[in-house]
């Protein structure tokens, strides 16, 4: 069935009898978002389509299918207009552009979330194997796994609302966790680490299990996975760098109580974020069920098998 997508187009922009809808991608609009995120999905749903061959062992099919989805991946990131890449250079720009406001700021960080942790997941099940075939998958998801903590830490500082809360939706907790996840798996299965690369390891596991921390005030599920992470740390016997306390963040002193967020806070629209979760399967399993995880009455623990995410480290043989 053809579908006919949505333009890029502010609604006040819009008359009947329009002989073209839509400005160039390059101009920020209240549907920019919207545009972006088709894209990625469509790209997510042919790496869905094509999963019931990749269950069943990692040769079949070619690596090769691998890493074209993953050069997809890339050319999307790079395709994204100006205002959404995360070092957009908004020096020179008036208060009053579009490119601006607190919504496309927001709309830059969660679609960078979204694509980073996608990018991670699908390279997650070749982090481990340690063969040179996979030092591609180790290296990309290595990448993306610093880009999702990267993402977190810019929109951190960012005086908006959002920055403040952006904790209590499932998933922002989704995106830190599967970073969380890679380089734990890194460090704890990867016997080839040199002395700085095992400190390296340690101290971004460190600064991402902070988010988390950051987190416990807005989302008992932020803490129930600190808790989980710390477990898995302890039986594995992987200390962390010891560290002095610390001056919390500026938006986390802000925050003194409660603030009630809506999931329009994201989109302008909550009616966009009702999307279906398509799978609840174990990784390597890709989905768009993210986005849904961004809606703010998600519950978390039913959008995805962390059980099966969590197990990928909680396993005896990785005592280091």
């Amino acid at each position: 069935m053809a579908t006919k997508k949505p333009g890029n187009a502010n609604d006040e922009d819009l008359f009947d009898g329009m002989s073209s809808i839509g400005k160039p991608l390059d101009q920020p609009t209240i549907m920019s978002y919207f545009i972006q995120r088709i894209r990625l999905g469509e790209i997510c749903r042919e790496i869905t389509d094509k999963f019931p061959l990749l269950e069943t062992d990692f040769g079949n099919p070619d690596f090769e299918q691998i890493k074209e989805i993953d050069r997809r991946m890339c050319e999307f990131s790079q395709s994204l207009p100006p205002f959404l890449h995360l070092n957009y250079d908004m020096s020179g720009i008036a208060d009053s552009d579009p490119s601006r406001s607190h919504g496309i700021t927001i709309y830059r960080y969660v679609i960078n979330s979204m694509l980073h942790t996608q990018r991670c997941r699908l390279h997650l099940p070749y982090l481990s194997r340690g063969q040179d075939l996979y030092s591609y998958s180790r290296d990309a998801c290595l990448e993306a796994a610093r880009m999702v903590i990267r993402t977190e830490a810019q929109l951190s500082s960012e005086d908006i609302s959002f920055a403040m809360t952006r904790l209590r939706f499932s998933g922002s907790l989704l995106c830190v966790c599967m970073a969380i996840i890679a380089l734990l798996m890194d460090l704890c299965r990867n016997k080839s680490l040199q002395p700085d690369e095992d400190q390296e390891r340690r101290a971004e596991i460190q600064n991402a299990l902070r988010i988390l921390e950051e987190g416990k005030s807005q989302s008992s599920f932020a803490d129930k996975l600190l808790d989980t992470f710390n477990s898995i740390l302890q039986r594995s016997k992987v200390p962390l760098p010891s560290e002095r306390r610390t001056t919390r963040s500026k938006n986390a002193n802000r925050l003194k109580s409660p603030v009630p967020v809506d999931s329009a806070l994201i989109t302008g629209r909550s009616d966009l974020l009702d999307t279906e979760a398509m799978v609840t399967e174990p990784v390597p399993t890709l989905s768009d069920d993210i986005w849904q995880a961004f809606d703010a009455t998600a519950d978390p623990t039913t959008l995805f098998d962390w059980n099966s995410l969590l197990s990928e480290l909680d396993a005896p043989f990785l005592s280091v």
